[in-house]
């Protein structure tokens, strides 16, 4: 029998059958419903290797007074990439990266999130190369769950990065205690329900200012411990004065990065209002992300004179310029009341970040009621205080974890 069928029934029957065949392999093999973007979300997690002990004990001796701290290494570390979502400054769900470092064969960990100094190049971080992330490296070997946070602007996140901006650091920490939360659940790792935060140079900065924003407003989903801001500048306007009031300023960089950040932030297009020609012209340009503050700091001066626009200076120091006065207040961090043990470190002869913060946020607690020690690091330069600070808070933590007996069993 033969059927006769034009072409407008032959499309009809086809149409049906491709409709019925699909129908069929959409309730085969149902779709996964799309998961709504979320702070704290970990979107990827890579194994990068392993440090032995022997490794991280050579690597710690190589750094400037080292050598005394190498035998209180105790455990290998794992290493891993981790990309995971946060928020900009305007609440649009980004992505960020950071590294977590695990001490090989313990468990029933408590976790640690170290922010990291002042990086401008945007490879220059833990999530690309664990010796970015010493600090992290260390807190493992010392028998922690560590996270290092690459912060906004670093890492995977291509945008300016918010330098000093105390929301937009803050957030990327609550959210990576988060994403190292989900990461320890799905590896089985256990953790037992401390945090800890500890954070040098810009991070003592974003040590303070995540803990200010967790027991502000998230204190229902994290408890925190303990925590250790360390030569942090926690007064922006009081470090700025010191600063201004000098001739000269070996990191040059440094005030750069406040100003491209500030002048992104809030939109002020006036790079040429603080700095002199030709520097503010080449800002934008040095500050993509390519360039090391070594790198940054040989195409500037340590001349204030010729590198800031004195008119600028000026007003600042004797209070007619407001616009960066108020947005230096509102990023500092003297405005609240602590709830967790908190421990300043900072070197008393620090070049960089005054030794006036941590002597006026500890005054200033003291004020509210709170007695923070200050341990402070005689003669200790930026530099040379680093180390001797981050071990210090690490080994008070682990007081913590004694008197709380929390300590895993070896």
């Amino acid at each position: 029998m033969i059927l006769n069928i034009n072409r407008k029934q032959l499309t009809l029957i086809l149409l049906a059958f491709f409709f019925l065949v699909t129908s069929c392999k959409k309730s085969d093999s149902p779709v996964e419903p799309e998961i709504t973007p979320a702070r704290g979300q970990v979107v990827s997690s890579t194994f990068n290797g392993t440090f032995s002990i022997p490794l991280l004990q050579a690597m710690v001796s190589s750094i400037s007074g080292g050598e005394q701290f190498k035998n209180k290494i105790l455990y290998d570390v794992d290493y891993y990439k981790l990309v995971y979502r946060t928020a900009d400054i305007k609440g649009n769900i980004i992505v960020v990266s950071g590294a977590v470092f695990l001490p090989k064969g313990k468990n029933n960990l408590s976790l640690v999130s170290v922010q990291h100094g002042t990086q401008t190049k945007r490879i220059n971080v833990g999530s690309v190369n664990a010796l970015n992330a010493t600090d992290g490296l260390v807190a493992a070997a010392l028998g922690y769950f560590a996270v290092v946070p690459d912060y906004i602007g670093l890492g995977e996140s291509m945008l300016v990065h918010p330098y000093h901006i105390s929301k937009s650091s803050a957030d990327p920490i609550i959210d990576i205690i988060r994403a190292g939360k989900e990461f320890a659940g799905k590896n089985n790792i256990t953790l037992n329900g401390q945090i800890f935060l500890a954070g040098y140079s810009e991070g003592g900065y974003v040590t303070m200012a995540a803990q200010r924003e967790i027991e502000q407003n998230y204190k229902s989903e994290f408890q925190l411990t303990a925590v250790a801001p360390m030569a942090g500048a926690y007064d922006l306007n009081l470090s700025a004065k010191k600063i201004f009031q000098g001739k000269t300023y070996n990191q040059p960089a440094y005030l750069a990065y406040f100003m491209v950040a500030y002048n992104d932030v809030y939109g002020w297009n006036k790079l040429d209002a603080f700095f002199n020609s030709p520097y503010a012209e080449k800002l934008p340009a040095l500050f993509n992300g390519s360039k090391t503050t070594t790198e940054i700091n040989s195409e500037l001066t340590n001349d204030l004179s010729k590198l800031l626009n004195q008119n600028f200076v000026n007003g600042y120091l004797n209070g007619t310029e407001t616009t960066l006065t108020a947005a230096f207040s509102s990023n500092s961090l003297l405005d609240w009341k602590p709830t967790a043990p908190m421990h300043l470190y900072h070197g008393d002869a620090d070049e960089y970040v005054p030794y006036e913060n941590s002597v006026q946020a500890k005054n200033y607690f003291l004020t509210r009621g709170v007695n923070v020690e200050l341990v402070t690091i005689p003669g200790g330069t930026h530099g040379s205080a680093a180390l001797p600070s981050i071990v210090a808070a690490i080994e008070w933590f682990g007081t913590l974890k004694l008197a709380k007996h929390y300590l895993a069993k070896y």
